[in-house]
This record gives C-alpha cells, structure tokens and sequence, in this order.
C-alpha cells in the first residue's frame, strides 16, 4: 500500500484573518461541476472524463490510495458510457474552494441503483474545478435515481471565521487523534462530533440522513481502528476533507477499509457532516 501522510493548507494570509465581510460561496458550483463531470463521461466514456476533471494530486482507492492521474493512465481507451451519477447533497466552504457532492450511480441499461459515491472538489487558479478525492460504497438505495436538474439538499454554511486552513488541519487532526486514542469507543466519539444535518454511508445499508440516524448507523460499525492519511482544509479553515484506514477484525480476519469525511466548523464547534467507510476491493 502507498502510504500517504498529507496536510496540504491552501494559499492564506498570514495572520489567518479574513474579513467578517467576506462574502459566503454558493453550493450550486460544486454541484454544478459534479453534473458537467457527469454529463462528459455520458458523453466521451467515464475514463475520459475521470482523467480530464482529476486534479493532478487527486486520490482514488485502486484498492488501496493511489494517485487518481497515475492510475487512469493504465486504463486503455476512453471507458464505457454507460457509468451515471446525480449528486443528491452537497457542501460547499465559505472561501469557495473546496466542497463535495455524494448521490447515487448506476449503470444505464442494468435496473437498480449500484450504491452512492463521494466526490471532494477544490477551485483551481484559474477557476476550474478538480476533484481530489473520488470514491464511494454499495449504499443500499431502492431508488428511484435523483433528477438531473433536482433541487438538492445542501450543507449549512459555516458562520465566517477567522482561520486559515493550517488552523483547521490542526484542530480536525486533534479530535481525531482523540477518537483515534481516547478511552471511548471511536463510534461513540464519532456519534458526539455529528452534525444535526450529518449524512452517513455504509455498504448494505441506507443512507442515513440526521444526527440519530447517523449515530444509530455508526453503532453498527462496533470496534474500529482509525489511521489518518490525508487532510485537506479550505482557505477560511472552516471545511476539511479527511482520508484515512479502518481496521477491524471480520469473520475472524483482520480487515483493512478506508474512511472519508467531511467536517465543517460550528458555532459549537467542528462537526461531521458527511462520513463513509469504503471497503476495500482487490
């Protein structure tokens, strides 16, 4: 497995302050990029379209973190065009650049929706948006599939603040840290740092939407070991998109997946509102 210890900040200025006047990004965005992305790989096949909308650092889990670039390389030709996705919630940071989108996919042609997956995005320089991180699990989903042009739920906007994204790296790496060492089970802490609004996924399983539905789903994931690998925060440290390993024992056998999430900072403090455990496919 490559291994990946990785706290990018973005660009900041030094103090870390910014204006209580700044102005607050609009989720649409995001959403719509996760739509184009979509529509290209309908269009030109799914590895045309990963390749073309993948950052250059961008990660994917091949089973295990690889660079997205690297890997999409090996695959010949432009892919299949039958791969769909509709985003169905999405978040957005106050700075604007770094959101994410999760909905459901499937495969045009097969009944059914296949799981959900998990996009994380960030604005480049020169305004277009890339994805950094994608991967998702076998949510179990009756369907039907969101519209393409749906209204869709998004993420309460983080109250302004004055931070900077190395701030937020430093803050999320100590909560978790502490579910990582602490003397609680990591589900219980984990219950503890949930958004009101926080969406939940695990294979087999729905979707669960809310702080009790997303606290009843992580009971469910019993005794767990967490490892960081990646962090990434917004420019006005009031986002970050965390990567790491899950390790459990299962039917007997230790167990490797991958966990994702998405914390943003609160009045009362920073809570997750969006988490996934991926398992690992070889």
């Amino acid at each position: 497995m490559r291994a990946l210890v990785l706290a990018i900040a973005l660009a900041g200025c030094a103090s870390g302050e910014h204006l209580e006047d700044s102005p607050a990004a609009a989720p649409i965005a995001v959403i719509q990029a996760e739509r184009d992305f979509a529509a290209d790989a309908a269009a030109r096949g799914w590895t045309a379209a990963f390749r073309t909308w993948a950052a250059p650092e961008a990660i994917t889990l091949s089973p295990d973190p690889v660079n997205a670039q690297q890997n999409l390389a090996q695959i010949p030709g432009d892919g299949a065009k039958t791969l769909d996705w509709r985003p169905a919630f999405a978040g957005v940071s106050r700075s604007g650049e770094l959101g994410f989108t999760t909905g459901p996919f499937q495969i045009r042609g097969r009944e059914g929706i296949v799981g959900h997956y998990f996009t994380v995005w960030r604005q480049e320089a020169d305004g277009n948006w890339k994805w950094i991180f994608d991967g998702g699990t076998d949510v179990a989903d009756p369907g039907p599939i969101v519209a393409a042009d749906a209204d869709i739920p998004t993420s309460e906007m983080s109250p302004i603040v004055r931070s900077s994204a190395r701030q937020a790296i430093a803050d999320v790496t100590q909560i978790e840290t502490q579910i990582a060492t602490g003397n609680a089970l990591p589900a219980d802490a984990l219950t503890r740092s949930l958004d009101a609004n926080a969406h939940v996924d695990r294979g087999g399983a729905p979707a669960a939407i809310g702080r009790d539905a997303a606290a009843a789903l992580i009971a469910n994931d019993g005794p767990v070991a967490f490892t960081s690998l990646r962090r990434e925060g917004s420019e006005f440290g009031d986002m970050v998109f965390s990567l790491g390993e899950v390790r459990d024992q299962h039917e007997g056998a230790a167990r490797l997946r991958y966990y994702a999430r998405i914390w943003q900072k609160r009045p009362e403090g920073w809570r997750i509102v969006f988490d996934e455990i991926i398992p690992r496919r070889n």
